[in-house]
């Protein structure tokens, strides 16, 4: 490729449409729960922060692609290297906390739709579970490298783990945790009585969900050219992106079934055939 090529202007559309329509679907949630069905509780309460998070870690790749991320190492200034590892270092740690959220929120939201007293105790599980690994991520990724200046600084003597290792690791829990997620209220989707109608259009919300998973995959086969390149400002443009839409769809996917009240209200002849606004 040549040395001015660019790949900016694809980073900051990607990152603003993606941003731009989870904070909406955000806020058509918290409109629907607080202020249609006055029913805002700690899953919604959850999803903002996640939300708030997941713009943090937009904010982070957007300073990435301001440093010099989506152009050619070869041509970074010299002085920009140190504030685009920060970023990097940044971003690394606000996805994979929010990814964490994210679920958190959904289990929540499950345990407030399905009473069953197994998907109760299936959702505690993964509570006490996602808590936990949100918590070691938190405390444990910023020490990757100790002291954790040499993260950025090479000049800095200190020590690292291998960090291909560590996203393989962690990407891996993400993707099992995503299917056991969305896969959970399946069989019990299935045994509602709802008209057909619903019935599809719930499906399809998981449907977003299990695409998360396939975005989850593929993010994994572009973390290899983000760890080992010898272009790492060129090639960790794929990681960015899709940790960002992998962020952005998972919170699309929560909220969107949220947001049947609303619609309800919008186009009434949608749910014509039910009297409850459920939700």
């Amino acid at each position: 490729a040549e040395d001015g090529a660019s790949q900016t202007s694809y980073i900051v559309s990607l990152v603003v449409i993606a941003c731009v329509l989870s904070t909406l679907a955000v806020i058509l949630r918290v409109f629907t729960r607080a202020r249609i069905l006055h029913t805002f509780g700690a899953d919604d309460a959850v999803m903002v922060f996640a939300q708030v998070l997941t713009l943090g870690s937009a904010a982070a790749i957007l300073a990435e692609s301001a440093f010099g991320m989506g152009h050619h190492f070869w041509v970074m200034p010299a002085e920009n290297l140190i504030p685009y590892m920060k970023s990097f270092y940044a971003s690394i740690i606000l996805y994979n906390v929010a990814i964490c959220i994210v679920k958190i929120s959904i289990l929540l939201q499950f345990r407030r739709i399905f009473t069953y007293v197994l998907m109760q105790k299936l959702t505690l599980i993964g509570l006490i579970f996602e808590g936990m690994w949100a918590t070691t991520l938190a405390i444990l990724l910023p020490l990757s490298c100790v002291p954790v200046e040499a993260f950025w600084d090479t000049s800095v003597p200190g020590r690292c783990v291998n960090e291909l290792t560590l996203w393989y690791f962690m990407a891996a829990i993400n993707l099992l945790t995503d299917l056991l997620v969305f896969t959970m209220p399946l069989p019990v989707i299935r045994s509602l009585r709802l008209p057909q109608k619903q019935k599809i259009m719930l499906t399809g919300v998981f449907c977003l969900g299990f695409f998360t998973c396939i975005i989850s995959i593929y993010r994994i086969t572009t973390l290899k050219a983000a760890g080992s390149s010898t272009d790492p400002t060129w090639d960790n443009t794929d990681a960015a992106i899709w940790s960002l839409l992998e962020l952005c769809i998972g919170v699309l996917a929560a909220c969107l079934p949220t947001l049947k009240p609303l619609i309800a209200l919008v186009l009434p002849r949608l749910f014509k055939s039910t009297t409850s606004a459920g939700g």
